[in-house]
């Protein structure tokens, strides 16, 4: 029995339509499964801990269909990692994370896939604690934390992400080019911080940081690699740190961090840790899968535990 959490809202609306198609492969093959719907802002805990429990079977087969939100959503929710399977039939704007694992598009080889198990593996689930924050109106927020599979981190790739997640006409029709849209443009409105940055233990201190990534997977940002030899199967995360460069400078980077050319350029640091713990002097943006939940001073990140993912 597979069970399916559908976004209906995921790439601008799209989401009931491809299940529609989807659904009359699942019936054609008479694969038997449970259907279920994402709503923003709601945890799919309560379903998932209802599936636990009425359920002997294990591992629990759960299919995710949407994009790197609503997976993000999933993992939220999902309390017993070690007894549950995850796959996903791609359906987002910016899809990292099938681009990371270069998902098929073709419905009938997604569900091949997942069906005859073509690939599976155990990837790292990473979860961020942050605290002292507010929103952008000044507004606090409690401090929180939220698990992840593709990236975390604060800063300017933060900040690309609330404007786009806030900007949903122009998301609609830029598509996944809303990114390099507010990625340009907030070259010159992001506020420079400095940070004293622990990673496993090692502290070191970074002046006019533009962002701090902490990579699970190699791309982030509709499509952007900003750690290429990242990889969410070997319980450590690749952190990227771009700091004290100009305004111009920054801006000259962008393209570089699109073609993979970034890395070992001055003011670029790429270091690997299973953990990092952030100070800021100000409040910076944090995002997680893309998520934003405000601007904080204190940021800490690290790997969990993991989860078997099939495709």
């Amino acid at each position: 029995m597979y069970y399916i959490f559908v976004n209906p809202a995921s790439k601008s609306g799209s989401g009931n339509a491809l299940w529609s198609e989807a659904e009359k492969i699942f019936k054609s093959r008479n694969i038997s499964y449970e259907l279920h719907f994402t709503k923003k802002y709601e945890s799919i805990q309560k379903d998932y801990e209802e599936i636990l429990a009425k359920t002997d079977e294990r591992p629990v087969k759960l299919i995710i269909l949407g994009g790197d939100g609503t997976l993000n959503q999933v993992i939220q929710g999902i309390t017993k990692p070690e007894e549950t399977e995850l796959s996903l039939i791609r359906n987002g704007s910016g899809n990292d994370f099938s681009r990371n694992k270069s998902l098929p598009t073709d419905l009938n080889e997604i569900i091949d896939g997942i069906v005859n198990r073509k690939h599976e593996m155990n990837i790292d689930i990473c979860e961020s604690v942050y605290s002292e924050g507010t929103l952008p109106n000044g507004k606090p927020v409690p401090d929180g934390s939220h698990r992840y599979l593709v990236s975390s981190g604060l800063g300017y790739d933060a900040d690309i992400c609330y404007y786009a997640n806030h900007s949903p006409k122009l998301k609609k029709l830029l598509k996944h080019q809303v990114y390099t849209f507010f990625g340009v443009k907030n070259v010159f409105t992001t506020g420079l911080a400095n940070m004293e940055v622990n990673i496993n233990g090692q502290i070191s201190f970074y002046p006019h940081v533009y962002f701090l990534a902490a990579m699970n997977q190699p791309v982030e940002g509709g499509g952007v690699p900003m750690a290429p030899n990242a990889t969410d199967t070997d319980g450590m995360m690749d952190i990227l740190i771009i700091y004290g460069l100009s305004r111009l400078g920054a801006l000259m980077l962008v393209p570089k961090l699109k073609s993979k050319k970034h890395v070992g350029r001055k003011g670029v640091a790429l270091l690997r840790g299973k953990n990092v713990k952030v100070t800021c002097n100000i409040p910076k943006m944090v995002h997680y899968d893309g998520e934003t939940p405000g601007l904080f001073k204190s940021f800490e990140t690290g790997i969990v535990g993991q989860i078997k993912f099939v495709y």
